[in-house]
């Protein structure tokens, strides 16, 4: 068995972006990791075809930031169909993250029904205001079991907020809530795996930032 190492060192929702094309080459019979910061390593305690690892064999490298980011933007392509243009992994299923080791327990202490909002995110370029959506949120959803997803050490005083303490309970929160909004950031490319089907309120990136969008999957609902 031969080894490849995709490289994508940051954020989130690019390495959970890359999943397909580990499983495309681990379906090839190839033994694969992934190249990326340690806080990121969460993402393989839910999948069974690869895990993190260092310069294991042929390397493919698939980052954009930032020595690709002029040539993704110019190219006018969205991010999967740049990113998975690459000759080694142009026969994956680009759209298509499996977490096959993700149990079906649901998070402790949460109500049977719930609604959830995550409105935050760290690299978009076209920045939304998290206030105004989750004031919509709420009022579109009701505050009995209203949720917020928070980032470590943010919370808001007079609001249910939830911080995940690992990147399972994550995606075990979003999949589990009946209503779900959120910007395009790592939640929303967890809802592409764990709530296809089930509706997602998604507020995209807009104008020449549209390219970064997350693919449309079953139950995406644009807000605007």
């Amino acid at each position: 068995m031969t080894s490849r190492t995709i490289k994508y060192s940051q954020r989130l929702g690019d390495v959970l972006r890359c999943l397909p094309a580990a499983k495309y080459l681990s379906d090839n019979g190839h033994e694969v990791f992934i190249d990326c910061f340690a806080q990121y390593h969460g993402v393989f305690e839910m999948t069974s075809y690869v895990k993190a690892g260092h310069r294991q064999g042929d390397i493919i490298d698939l980052e954009i930031w930032p020595n690709r980011y002029e040539a993704f933007i110019k190219s006018k392509k969205t991010w999967h169909d740049f990113v998975y243009s690459h000759p080694e992994i142009k026969g994956a299923d680009k759209t298509n993250i499996i977490l096959d080791r993700l149990d079906s327990e649901r998070i402790k202490g949460m109500p049977e029904k719930y609604n959830l909002v995550a409105p935050f995110g760290i690299s978009q370029t076209d920045k939304r205001n998290p206030i105004e959506i989750i004031v919509e949120a709420r009022k579109q959803m009701g505050e009995k079991d209203f949720y917020v997803l928070c980032p470590e050490g943010l919370a808001i005083s007079g609001l249910n907020c939830y911080t995940a303490p690992t990147i399972a309970d994550m995606a075990k929160i979003i999949r589990d809530a009946d209503g779900f909004w959120t910007i395009n950031s790592s939640p929303v490319i967890l809802a592409s795996a764990v709530r296809k089907g089930k509706e997602t309120i998604f507020y995209p990136e807009r104008g020449a930032s549209e390219v970064q969008n997350v693919w449309r999957f079953d139950g995406l609902v644009r807000a605007d």
